[in-house]
């Protein structure tokens, strides 16, 4: 049985207890993305070009529906992975992070399809889908305090909205379709190539809907689409000794192995541990059932202290 951790405190040197936690998180991290025995992650951002420009849509404060559609020359290096989260970042022009305090999306919601040419985009949202569109995202969406930040130039992508489902990308025309319904906070802008920039109506354009029911042009907000290979979302292969499926999990994660894992661990996206459990009666599987949806990493550890990590989904 997975437990949760208890809560560690500490009453006197807890500054120092603090430092120390962090270090060992970076470690984590720095091992865990450097390691050939890690998954591999892609992202690329269109447009690769940078012009000053803003649009209000994906992060304004009211309902709104948009669409970013994607050539598929510029996506070459993501094709046969799967598409995991995409973020915006803020305008250069902006002074202060975003958002000031915590604000919420009541439901936000993303679908991925294949699409026309840029070049042959309509002022119709139906129009413009080839093929089937794919929810990969639904519900809620918390942004925390200052989460977009300020500073650079251009900014920096610092906020992911994870998919609920990835998206295996097959390398054709992108369509990117976001329908929210507003937060409860203020609006921001983001960073976008206006319709006179280099590549606008040929490797990438957009559109949005209004509040009359008509579909207007827009400005096409820089997008970081991020991906992983389709091996680590499937089944993940580690040294010929480890795998994992199903992945994304529902209910159980089974874990095949030539070497006796002791113990599972599992870590969230910001590094926390959150469930750890001791093998000792060879168990091959432990419950997600009660996760919440969303991205996780496991840490295996064999009866030699060698340690094993992959990514995985609960859906």
């Amino acid at each position: 049985m997975i437990k949760p951790l208890p809560v560690l405190h500490s009453q006197k040197n807890n500054s120092t207890f603090v430092v120390k936690q962090y270090n060992l998180l970076i470690c984590f991290f720095t091992v865990l993305f450097t390691s050939g025995n890690a998954f591999a992650q892609n992202s690329k951002v269109v447009p690769e070009n940078f012009v000053t420009g803003s649009f209000l849509g994906p992060l304004v404060n009211s309902a709104r529906s948009n669409q970013l559609l994607i050539d598929d020359s510029q996506l070459t290096t993501l094709s046969g992975k799967y598409i995991t989260s995409i973020s915006f970042r803020l305008p250069t022009t902006v002074s202060n992070p975003w958002p000031a305090t915590n604000t919420t999306f009541s439901d936000y919601q993303i679908y991925l399809s294949n699409s026309v040419d840029p070049a042959d985009r309509q002022l119709n949202f139906a129009a413009n889908v080839v093929g089937t569109q794919t929810q990969v995202r639904s519900g809620s969406l918390v942004i925390p305090a200052g989460s977009l930040i300020t500073g650079g130039n251009p900014n920096n992508f610092t906020f992911d909205i994870v998919f609920d489902t990835p998206y295996l990308y097959t390398g054709t025309n992108l369509l990117i379709e976001i329908r929210h319904t507003g937060s409860d906070g203020s609006s921001a802008s983001t960073h976008a190539a206006g319709t006179s920039s280099p590549g606008y109506g040929t490797l990438f354009s957009a559109c949005w809907l209004q509040s009359t029911g008509t579909v207007a042009n827009a400005n096409f907000s820089y997008v970081k689409i991020n991906a992983l290979d389709a091996l680590g979302v499937k089944s993940v292969e580690l040294d010929d000794s480890f795998s994992v499926y199903p992945n994304p999990a529902k209910d159980f994660v089974y874990i095949k192995s030539s070497r006796d894992v002791v113990e599972f661990n599992v870590f969230n996206m910001v590094g926390q541990k959150i469930y750890s459990q001791k093998n000792t009666s060879g168990t091959t599987h432990f419950n997600v059932s009660s996760f919440s949806k969303g991205n996780y990493i496991l840490q295996m550890i064999d009866k030699d202290g060698n340690a094993k990590t992959t990514k995985f989904i609960k859906e």
